[in-house]
């Protein structure tokens, strides 16, 4: 059975290279979805897989940011399952 999370990580995430640093590491846990910048200071990550992998995936993300960067707040949730086949850097929203 598989997840979808949507994550919005908050604070020193933006000129840090952290949205390539996710997709290189969703490319190694084999999850699809998409990771862009929200804002000024925030990052939207959404995974899809299976839940083990999901949650792997997660905690790398967070357990090892890319140098400079500094995570100040993490919301999670569980969102409907999209089907995507591959994982992207998508546009930003500001």
């Amino acid at each position: 059975m598989r997840e979808r999370r949507n994550l919005k990580i908050r604070g020193t995430v933006q000129g840090v290279f952290f949205r390539e640093t996710v997709r290189r590491t969703a490319s190694r846990y084999d999850v699809s979805g998409f990771v862009r910048n929200v804002g000024f200071d925030a990052l939207e990550l959404e995974a899809e897989g299976e839940p083990q992998i999901v949650n792997s995936f997660i905690e790398q993300i967070l357990a090892h940011p890319p140098r400079g960067a500094r995570i100040e707040d993490v919301q999670s949730k569980a969102v409907p399952l999209r089907g995507d086949e591959k994982f992207s850097v998508t546009p930003s929203i500001r």
